[in-house]
């Protein structure tokens, strides 16, 4: 089986210049836990609702409903990982899952060169497996 058979096509980004409050109210308002970070469409870091919930960031907040008191001062660049586990559409579904039970991540994004495709994650894992 191919990621591209599971992937999720339409793909929710931010740029790097986006707020943290505003990537939050993203993820919020479409249960999203990851972001790919884009410039253009040149995928450039990934961001999680980890990453934004990091101790220097989470002390500012206690639960969702507080990120409105957030400033628009700290920005995705800030706290996204650029250093990112990525796959191709048509590699292994398989290895694609070793690979995020491997590293202990919840997502991958899908590129062909740096460009976004697509995403791929635990619950399209998930849906693959059943079916």
């Amino acid at each position: 089986m191919k990621i591209k058979d599971w992937m999720t096509a339409k793909v929710v980004t931010v740029a790097p210049e986006t707020s943290v409050k505003d990537a939050f109210k993203i993820m919020k308002k479409n249960g999203f836990r990851h972001l790919p970070v884009v410039r253009g469409d040149r995928l450039v870091g990934f961001v999680t609702d980890r990453d934004l919930r990091r101790p220097d960031i989470a002390d500012v907040f206690k639960e969702w409903n507080d990120l409105y008191r957030l400033t628009d001062e700290l920005h995705v660049e800030d706290v996204m990982i650029t250093k990112v586990y990525k796959v191709g559409p048509e590699d292994d579904l398989k290895k694609a899952a070793a690979l995020v039970i491997d590293k202990h991540i919840g997502a991958l994004p899908v590129v062909e060169g740096d460009k976004i495709v697509g995403i791929i994650t635990v619950f399209d894992f998930l849906r693959a497996l059943v079916g």
